[in-house]
């Protein structure tokens, strides 16, 4: 999955061996990044293999997309968001229930495409729905974690999404070694997060967005393997 939202940190303090984080990222099987590819006339040849984009949809009380409005319409070429649009518009889903009814439902749907840039075609590989997110936020990158170098992980961070569009709660697993301090910066993150909550019969309901988030640290100083003697 190639499009991806990136935090850009500034340098770390440095370790005893000089790591820095590199980067991070949100990617991911259950949530799309928010970053989309190239817009333009030609959408097969300008968009990477992989894309992700975002959809505000209302489905019917039989679950059948009625409403697809692109979340941001200026990033693909109008060409493209009418061919998607036209795809989701025959999405039928399981109707969500209230006081053992079927009812509306509005989210966020994300989906995941892969591109062909030799037989110029667009398929639909998978898709989701999630409260969409409106704003990003991150906390202070964590200074110890710097100090983990070379290593390459990923966090999977849930944010359950209240009816004011905050996180109400956020977990966040991490892979065993990495400090304290990288899953306060999950959480922190999350809490600065704000959506637009999902709705069943035009009442906002709790919803939940899962993040993974890949993070990674490198030497950022060639080792010396001179002679100690000889310095």
């Amino acid at each position: 999955m190639n499009s991806t939202i990136s935090t850009r940190p500034g340098r770390l303090g440095r370790s005893p061996r000089a790591a820095r984080f590199t980067r991070f990222t949100l990617a991911g099987a259950l949530v799309a990044a928010l970053q989309f590819g190239l817009a333009g006339p030609s959408v097969a040849q300008e968009v990477q293999e992989s894309l992700n984009v975002w959809f505000d949809v209302l489905f019917d009380e039989n679950g059948q997309a009625k409403e697809v409005v692109p979340v941001d319409a200026t990033s693909q070429s109008e060409g493209f968001w009418q061919q998607m649009t036209t795809r989701l518009l025959k999405a039928k889903v399981p109707p969500r229930q209230e006081d053992g009814r079927n009812a509306s439902f509005r989210t966020g749907v994300v989906l995941y495409l892969n591109v062909d840039k030799v037989k110029s075609t667009v398929s639909i590989r998978s898709m989701q729905m999630m409260p969409i997110p409106i704003q990003l936020g991150y906390a202070d990158y964590p200074q110890d974690a710097a100090g983990v170098a070379g290593w390459d992980g990923e966090l999977k961070m849930v944010c359950r999404v209240g009816i004011d569009g905050t996180c109400v709660q956020a977990t966040v697993e991490a892979p065993a070694g990495m400090p304290p301090s990288v899953h306060r910066f999950g959480r922190v993150s999350m809490a600065k997060w704000r959506f637009k909550p999902q709705q069943v019969n035009g009442k906002p309901v709790e919803g939940e967005f899962i993040v993974p988030m890949k993070l990674r640290t490198l030497d950022d100083q060639p080792v010396d393997f001179r002679d100690p003697r000889k310095l």
